[in-house]
């Protein structure tokens, strides 16, 4: 029984798994599911106070050239994905992340390689814009580090 009930409470804990996201090394907010990479959007709540003040704004939301929702709310602060972060974490969470060459749009691509991460460069009209790493555990998404811009997504433990 004890086996059963230890089993649930980390299924559960899994399932609901929080991530943080951060930028140059300070915690701006905290991603609660990633649903809404099915609209090409990654919503988060801004829990950082000095971000929150800066902002003026509750939540931020990253959104890439597919998105087809407003960008109007006048609580979010609104955010284009340039460096392609939407597309690959939406491929990690899709468990279809591989060692291969993804042309994103005309003159746009990501080279993904595979050492004990998954390293990837986003190359945009013949320039880096995006360089980093996915770490991947049993085919689930566990972090996401953005080397170049210094954008950190991983889950809260």
């Amino acid at each position: 029984m004890k086996k059963l009930i230890l089993t649930f409470i980390l299924m559960i804990n899994f399932s609901f798994a929080s991530y943080s996201i951060s930028y140059k090394g300070i915690t701006l907010g905290e991603i609660k599911d990633f649903d809404s990479l099915d609209k090409n959007y990654l919503e988060a709540d801004v829990t950082n106070f000095i971000a929150r003040m800066l902002l003026g704004k509750d939540k931020f939301v990253f959104y890439n050239d597919d998105y087809k929702g407003s960008t109007n709310d006048k609580n979010i602060k609104y955010k284009k994905d340039k460096y392609a972060i939407i597309y690959l974490i939406k491929k990690a969470f899709a468990n279809d992340i591989k060692s291969e060459v993804i042309e994103v749009k005309k003159n746009k691509f990501i080279t993904i390689s595979h050492d004990k991460n998954f390293n990837f460069v986003y190359n945009s009209k013949g320039r880096i814009k995006s360089k980093g790493y996915l770490e991947m555990k049993g085919g689930k998404f566990i972090k996401f580090i953005e080397e170049k811009n210094n954008i950190k997504i991983s889950k809260i433990k």
